[in-house]
């Protein structure tokens, strides 16, 4: 039960954390909301590092054993998971073609916005689509739920469901919605690479992989 507490508060601190780091700011009478963009990306940097950082303390027990986990068995679990996660890009890309094809439009909201920020924070962008976001998705939508759901298919589900829904960036607009499935269809992947292997050194090295690649199709 205590165990199952720690993962449910971990999963929140993901939805609150920053808000936290605000008012952290506001104990020493400084206004975030005055900060300019700069201020803002370095504030953003720094507090996302942190958060990292207790993820890594809160878990730092089955870290260490996966770590070793994962260096005596990366050449067995690697091979089996790039199948799997290949599967899964296949189906995105076929669905992101259809979403186009029905909708007319070419993006989501959110892929959208990932184009825009590059082209104007490449710097930044690269903080947080290759660092940031691979490694506190893993911990919350992989890591905290499979401790919470012990049943394989209900883990699955959840994990992709909600990590598609995170992917939303107008929840009044239905083609939002759509453009949610490649990524809960990757959320699954994911979170079936993690059933697989049980170690989060596994799906973190391929969901960083994955946003590199991006990342870099969209800056060059």
């Amino acid at each position: 039960m205590k165990k199952i507490l720690k993962n449910i508060l971990i999963f929140i601190s993901y939805f609150i954390y920053n808000l936290m780091f605000k008012d952290i700011l506001s104990l020493f009478n400084i206004n975030y909301y005055s900060f300019n963009t700069n201020q803002r990306i370095i504030y953003t940097i720094v507090s996302s590092f942190i958060y990292i950082l207790i993820l890594i303390f809160a878990y730092r027990k089955e870290l260490k054993e996966e770590i070793i986990d994962f260096k005596n068995n990366f050449k067995k679990y690697l091979p089996k998971s790039i199948a799997i996660y290949l599967i899964g890009v296949l189906l995105m890309g076929l669905i992101n073609l259809l979403l186009i094809k029905i909708t007319g439009q070419e993006a989501s909201g959110n892929e959208s916005l990932i184009r825009e920020y590059i082209d104007n924070y490449p710097i930044y962008m690269a903080f947080s689509t290759i660092i940031f976001a691979p490694l506190t998705e893993e911990f919350i939508f992989r890591k905290s739920l499979k401790n919470v759901l012990k049943y394989k298919y209900l883990f699955i589900i959840i994990s992709g469901l909600i990590f598609g829904m995170m992917h939303i960036q107008n929840f009044t607009d239905p083609i939002e919605y759509l453009y949610s499935i490649p990524y809960i269809i990757m959320g699954i992947d994911f979170a079936y690479i993690y059933f697989k292997t049980n170690n989060i050194f596994t799906t973190m090295t391929i969901h960083i992989s994955h946003n590199l690649i991006l990342y870099l199709i969209q800056l060059l």
